[in-house]
């Protein structure tokens, strides 16, 4: 719960810190305070994301600093890039556009602006954030777990107020048009309990505040807001993505399984899971890829390579921190082949999430949208659903039996009969025959 507490400090700290620098720089341009945060209250929460990120996953006390910033770089893009699909998906809205820079991304990046965030990020994080632990190891641990449980409250009620406020508006937009052009337009009543005034003004304020903080914010095309009713998992939700995901996890186990085999002559489960051929890695990394990069579908195939590689290079990365710190073992070890980061990547490997993400955007992902969206509707939405439900328990079984496996090894006796449970059906021999290229971590 300490840490917890502190990393949250960090991110509200990191987040003002963003927000300020947001505000000077455009003060500087438009010699007028513009309050750039999406928030009503003074933090841009991308920042505080990506200096907490890049403390966690980066690891910069074993990094030199020259890595440390160029691992910082591709980390706040790959955030970006994946905060501004997000954003658009959610309100249908683009919320920054770098279309008119060199070298971006689909409007969402450009290598200017993320040079920038990457060596800020890097430099903070490596010399800021010693002295933000010093300062903050004053206080009490229970003063600490307060005060960030506080702005944790009011954090969630700004960001409650922020959705419906953009919601609000976005019931009032008509067209594909800047919303500066519709600050005039006199706001109608919505809902029974609030008074024209009242949401009037409230509507003003957001719409003056979004406009204002983001000029480039737009619409996305009729065709994109509401795909097809009448076809199952049509355009990107959570059927197709769920869909992708299973797809992506079942072929990946194969590749991996076929790769090891072929390579070394022994035949591994490569499965994330303790029932099923299904490597989580590579679900989720077909269903990211295909959120992040799809709209590069009509580009060249070098964009989509680099996209692919710099993307799929930070996602393995997290997805080997984020194990290593939840269950204590390494699923994966890269140390020996060169060109590798912390041996979690490497160079070789990020190539080949380059060419997978040119395949998978140009030739697999079109046809398996195809074959998914030919499932009939009803047929569809009830086999998802069954598949769901058995998908979270064989996910929470192999969770539960890692996490006890650690605990295990560390000494701690099964107290309950969850434990019990777990010791009796999953026990180390088991797991590691499951997990044959699992080992301690370091």
């Amino acid at each position: 719960m300490y840490e917890l507490s502190m990393l949250f400090l960090y991110f509200i700290i990191y987040a003002f810190l963003g927000w300020c620098a947001e505000v000077a720089v455009t003060a500087v341009k438009q010699r007028r305070f513009v309050n750039r945060g999406v928030m009503n209250g003074p933090i841009v929460p991308l920042y505080g994301l990506m200096a907490t990120l890049a403390g966690v996953f980066l690891e910069p006390k074993e990094n030199n600093l020259l890595v440390f910033v160029l691992g910082a770089v591709v980390l706040c893009a790959a955030v970006e890039v994946v905060a501004g699909v997000i954003l658009e998906r959610q309100f249908d809205r683009r919320w920054w556009d770098y279309s008119d820079r060199p070298m971006n991304l689909k409007g969402y990046i450009c290598l200017e602006s993320s040079l920038i965030k990457g060596v800020l990020v890097a430099l903070a994080v490596r010399f800021l954030t010693p002295v933000l632990h010093w300062g903050l190891s004053f206080l009490p641990a229970i003063a600490l777990q307060i005060l960030a449980l506080v702005l944790a409250v009011v954090l969630a009620v700004d960001a409650l107020v922020m959705v419906y406020g953009v919601h609000a508006v976005r019931r009032r937009w008509k067209m594909s048009e800047p919303i500066a052009e519709y600050l005039q337009q006199a706001s109608e009543t919505i809902g029974d309990g609030l008074t024209t005034r009242t949401l009037g003004w409230y509507q003003g304020y957001q719409k003056r505040h979004l406009a204002k903080a983001f000029p480039n914010l737009t619409r996305l095309s009729a065709e994109e807001e509401h795909p097809a009713a009448n076809v199952f998992a049509a355009g990107i939700g959570f059927y197709k993505l769920f869909w992708l995901f299973l797809i992506g996890a079942f072929v990946g186990d194969l590749i991996e399984t076929v790769f090891v085999w072929g390579t070394s002559g022994v035949l591994m489960s490569r499965s994330s899971l303790l029932y099923g051929p299904f490597s989580v890695v590579w679900g989720l990394g077909a269903a990211i890829l295909t959120v992040v990069l799809r709209g590069l579908m009509d580009k060249s195939d070098r964009y989509i390579f680099v996209g692919g590689a710099l993307m799929g290079g930070v996602y393995e990365y997290m997805c080997s921190v984020v194990t290593e710190k939840l269950f204590g073992k390494v699923f994966w070890d890269y140390s020996k082949i060169p060109f590798n980061l912390n041996g979690r990547i490497n160079l070789l490997y990020c190539v080949f999430w380059g060419i997978a993400a040119v395949i998978w955007v140009k030739e697999v992902y079109p046809r398996i949208s195809a074959l998914i969206e030919k499932i009939p509707m009803k047929v569809g939405k009830v086999l998802t659903w069954v598949l769901v439900v058995l998908l979270a328990v064989d996910v929470l079984l192999s969770c539960m039996a890692l996490g006890r496996m650690d605990q295990r090894e560390k000494g701690i006796p099964a107290t309950n009969a969850v434990q019990q449970f777990l010791d009796e059906q999953y026990p180390d021999e088991y797991l590691t025959q499951r997990y044959q290229n699992m080992k301690l971590a370091g």
